[in-house]
């Protein structure tokens, strides 16, 4: 431990005396490319949500932004995640090489950047199976799809992996207009990616009948009987950029919303037939994320969030409210213990437009 790691501890030991919560410092000291990671021992009486509770006032004794404190996964202690003073941020060159080196073991590579210790963070998209992401303006929620996407079209062709993409805000997608992954062309309105909403709905029940003519239970098992590229069905990932326009969308009779009732159709029944959904929102609220979506989506992501309502909304505790911005999340996934502290890829505008040029030019 440095010395300025062990003025951190000082700084937090005493910090937690004064306010009247006892915990016993640890020797282990993460160092990852945004924060830190102390790790205390709760002592006495103390709980866990006590410690929880002085995030602001540890962030405010040492000085910084913002301090995030939770319990770490299968470890039996209490994490202070601490804002380091020169900071690394992720970038998407360096985060290919892990891509690279798993993706023929999944079906969908999801390329979410590098955990709080700077490891690769990549997870398959089919077995989420869909995934939700969360986060205010600014804080790396588009970035973070963007990153997603071209990974997805650089690792997969279109035989494997197709496209199904909304984009009401008509500026974020507009660089893969021209990819040959995309199953329709890109939905720029709410009426457009209703129809291609209920376009996957009939899709996914001709696949589910096909599926289940064949004798199998769900798309893997189909295309291992099938003999030859040409007759596997491709996995389709259906993309929204912002979920709340399409969870808001009114229908003709009074009460009626279509594009909540397709998203719901599709992520209770699509996961057999190789259909999943990639949403995003920067309207976290209980209209948006309804019980019937987090119960459907059990991965869930989020960037800072203004308020620790929206975080709960999203990842059932608080915390998202202390994240830091461009890049730093919290990470929910049935596929690992308890919520991640992960970091996205920053992605330049000219390493998508390199690595979509190279997918266009030879597909």
């Amino acid at each position: 431990m440095t010395d300025a790691q062990a003025n951190v501890v000082a700084k937090l030991t005493r910090k937690m005396l004064i306010l009247g919560a006892a915990a016993k410092p640890l020797s282990d000291v993460t160092v990852g490319p945004l924060v830190s990671v102390y790790r205390f021992a709760p002592a006495g009486n103390t709980r866990v949500s006590q410690i929880e509770a002085l995030a602001t006032d540890f962030a405010v004794e040492l000085g910084v932004e913002d301090v995030v404190v939770k319990r770490l996964p299968g470890e039996n202690c209490v994490a202070v995640f601490v804002p380091n003073e020169k900071r690394s941020y992720v970038k998407f060159l360096e985060t290919t090489p892990a891509l690279w080196r798993v993706k023929d073991t999944m079906a969908v590579p999801l390329n979410l950047g590098v955990t709080m210790i700077g490891e690769p963070l990549i997870d398959d998209l089919a077995q989420l199976p869909h995934l939700l992401i969360a986060g205010a303006t600014g804080s790396g929620k588009s970035t973070l799809l963007t990153t997603i996407i071209t990974s997805i079209v650089a690792s997969k062709t279109p035989r494997q992996v197709q496209l199904v993409m909304s984009d009401t805000k008509g500026v974020d997608f507009r660089a893969f207009a021209a990819v040959p992954h995309l199953k329709y062309p890109i939905a720029y309105d709410d009426e457009a990616t209703l129809a291609q909403l209920e376009f996957e709905i009939d899709d996914m029940n001709d696949r589910l009948d096909k599926i289940g003519a064949s004798g199998a239970h769900n798309i893997a098992e189909y295309n291992a009987k099938q003999q030859g590229l040409s007759k596997t069905l491709p996995y389709t990932v259906v993309v929204i950029d912002e979920l709340a326009d399409v969870m808001e969308m009114r229908g003709a009779k009074r009460g009626h919303r279509p594009g909540q009732d397709a998203i719901s159709k599709l992520a209770q029944k699509a996961r057999a037939s190789g259909i999943h959904l990639l949403c995003a929102t920067q309207r976290p609220s209980v209209n948006v994320v309804s019980g019937s979506i987090k119960a459907n989506f059990p991965a869930r992501l989020s960037f800072k969030l203004p308020s620790e309502a929206d975080s709960r909304t999203v990842l059932n505790c608080a915390g998202a409210e202390h994240l830091l911005s461009q890049g730093d999340m919290f990470y929910l996934s049935p596929l690992r213990p308890g919520l991640q502290r992960s970091h996205a890829p920053f992605t330049e505008g000219k390493d998508i437009e390199a690595a979509l040029e190279v997918v266009v030019r030879y597909s």
